[in-house]
């Protein structure tokens, strides 16, 4: 037996005996050469005992010992003197090595984003995404790993001796100084192949739960571990994690989701005793790895999947098949019964499996700026949520917390009769409520609702589109958004209504694909959308927002915004801000003619937005 075969107990038993670490070191030496009896000896003796006996070993080898790294070396040193686990070394080398798509990542940055060379990123992306659907369709899961996945044999001797199979994916063997180290793996997998899990959940009785916290202690607990420390912008999620989602969002959102770089590529179904129920679920909810029709130009990878029903699972591959979203699911995986440990390992290593191929394709990511099912959360310093957002196919869900909202004009009731108003305009440069069909909505007005907490509103809303973060690149675009915004603000204001906070944070962008796809729309390519409504008032709002109580925000920019002899907030105050925020610091030189609307917006020159959209530099094609 050499030094890197002692097992993890005899290393610590060894540590723990020792006066130093120059003779822990020495005595894992001597131990690992000494006779089966000797071993026997030192394992069952007292600690004193055994300590002399070690002693004993150590006074036999040539040079006493040879010095503190004659033998236990690298690893083995590293763990005596109390070292990190090498559960990231063993996945990262050996477990997780990228799956070969036959495509290089050289000349690629970040999120898919060439360092040069676009066309030849573009074309590695293409061929990325058609090889991970090739992948994941060609016996994918029943290829092994690079390596057997390490358990603690003391454990699950029982569950070894009665399935041969297992062999096939575990080992107790530590030869590999990787594996006998890789403790926090091991504990994983063990736990796993020993079933420890249903002793929780079987406490649950045959329901949906029971068959999450199964999937989850399997699922969950390999990703968490696997991608800690893979250099991977990943997140994880499940749909029964927010309490405040209804029911109608419940039947959207997948109950299990992974996004790479904000592309959703893995994603589950849990319910309780129904299969096809859950592989129903699979094709109803997020198909696709992003909206189609907001990223028409990338294309798109497969999505895996699992659907499991009390303890049966089964593994899927979604890949798009042909135009508009449409999806073709293939079965990869048996029906996999995680009631027996082989069933359970299968699990890990199907997860395993998949994470290679996700791995791989994870440098040619389009860049999506926000993930489809993702929840982005503002959070105050209390811990409280300020507001979130979450993005679904066809409308946004955002929640906002009135009560920590600063610089708010209208309560609940205020919004709602706003959001019903405009309604009635359907602007197509204007956000509005999405209509859900009656209660499904949210409420009895249908796409905005209060929560139970009395402060938290929720709104539904379309059209889904691009945010954006800046000015666009050319002027041409940059007519074309403020051309459309100022229709936005148009309709606003024809419904009684002013903004007060005009940015490009709150406008957003719709290619072509997505304006036609969008329901009950029909708005042309390219059209921009003014959103966020949240702190828009009533446009003869009476009170001076100069004064006390602070109807002022922060986001406002230097811009003198509010009437000078009322100091009121205004429908010119409204243009006076889209200049300032939308037409200043560009990335180019402005036209003569689109200084001369900016400068008449910005002094008041124009008293209203129709009059504004009748300038010449918008009257330009």
């Amino acid at each position: 037996m050499s030094a890197q075969e002692l097992t993890f107990a005899e290393v610590a038993r060894i540590r723990n005996l020792a006066p130093s670490t120059e003779w822990a070191i020495k005595a894992v030496n001597a131990f690992s050469k000494a006779s089966t009896a000797e071993q026997t000896e030192v394992r069952i003796a007292k600690p004193a005992t055994a300590r002399e006996l070690l002693e004993e070993l150590i006074s036999r080898q040539p040079g006493r010992g040879g010095g503190a790294g004659s033998a236990a070396t690298g690893v083995i040193t590293t763990v005596i003197q109390g070292g990190p686990d090498t559960s990231m070394e063993y996945i990262r080398r050996v477990l997780v090595k990228p799956y070969p798509l036959g495509v290089t990542t050289n000349n690629v940055g970040g999120g898919g984003v060439p360092m040069s060379a676009p066309a030849a990123a573009a074309a590695a992306a293409v061929k990325a995404a058609t090889a991970v659907k090739a992948a994941a369709c060609s016996g994918l899961l029943a290829e092994p790993l690079d390596a057997k996945l390490p358990v603690l044999g003391a454990l699950v001797q029982g569950a070894l001796l009665g399935d041969s199979r297992l062999g096939e994916y575990v080992t107790v063997e530590t030869g590999d100084g990787l594996a006998a180290w890789a403790h926090k793996l091991r504990l994983t997998t063990t736990a796993a192949l020993s079933g420890m899990h249903l002793f929780i959940s079987d406490k649950l009785g045959g329901s949906k739960t029971m068959t999450t916290v199964k999937m989850a202690l399997l699922v969950d607990a390999t990703l968490s571990l696997a991608l800690e420390n893979l250099g991977l912008y990943t997140s994880m999620d499940r749909a029964a994690a927010d309490e405040s989602y209804g029911a109608a969002e419940q039947q959207l959102r997948p109950d299990f989701l992974l996004w790479v770089g904000n592309a959703l590529l893995f994603k589950g179904e849990e319910h309780a005793s129904d299969m096809q129920s859950a592989i129903a679920g699979l094709w109803a909810k997020m198909a696709t790895p992003w909206i189609p029709a907001l990223l028409p130009d990338a294309s798109m990878p497969c999505m895996f999947a699992y659907a499991a029903a009390g303890n049966s699972v089964k593994f899927f591959a979604i890949t798009s098949s042909g135009g508009g979203g449409s999806v073709r699911m293939t079965t990869i995986s048996e029906h996999l019964d995680i009631g027996t440990p082989f069933g359970r390992i299968q699990v890990v290593h199907h997860i395993l499996k998949i994470l290679q191929v996700l791995v791989a394709y994870a440098p040619h990511v389009p860049s999506i700026l926000m993930p489809l099912g993702g929840v982005r959360k503002e959070v105050g310093p209390l811990g409280n949520v300020l507001r979130s957002v979450t993005l679904f196919p066809e409308f946004v869900r955002k929640s906002v917390d009135l009560s920590q909202q600063d610089g708010s004009t209208m309560d609940y009731q205020g919004l709602a009769d706003m959001y019903r108003a405009l309604g009635g305009v359907r602007c197509p440069n204007l956000v509005r409520l999405h209509c859900r069909g009656g209660s499904s909505g949210g409420g009895s007005g249908g796409g905005i609702h209060l929560q139970p907490d009395g402060k938290t509103v929720v709104l539904y809303l379309e059209p889904v589109g691009l945010p954006l973060q800046r000015a666009p690149p050319s002027e041409a675009d940059l007519r074309r958004a403020v051309r459309d915004v100022l229709a936005g603000v148009a309709a606003l204001h024809a419904a009684g209504f002013v903004h007060r906070d005009i940015k490009w944070q709150n406008v957003i962008r719709l290619p072509a694909a997505a304006a036609f796809t969008t329901a009950a729309s029909q708005q042309p390519a390219d059209t921009y959308v003014l959103i966020d409504l949240e702190h828009a008032a009533p446009a003869d709002f009476p009170l001076d927002c100069g004064q006390p109580p602070p109807y002022q925000l922060p986001t406002w920019p230097a811009a003198h915004l509010l009437d000078p002899a009322t100091g009121r907030y205004t429908r010119q105050s409204d243009l006076c801000m889209l200049a300032a925020a939308l037409m200043s610091y560009l990335p180019f030189s402005l036209s003569d003619s689109g200084c001369d609307l900016r400068q008449r917006l910005v002094t008041r020159q124009l008293l209203s937005a129709e009059a504004a959209l009748q300038h010449e530099w918008l009257l330009q094609e």
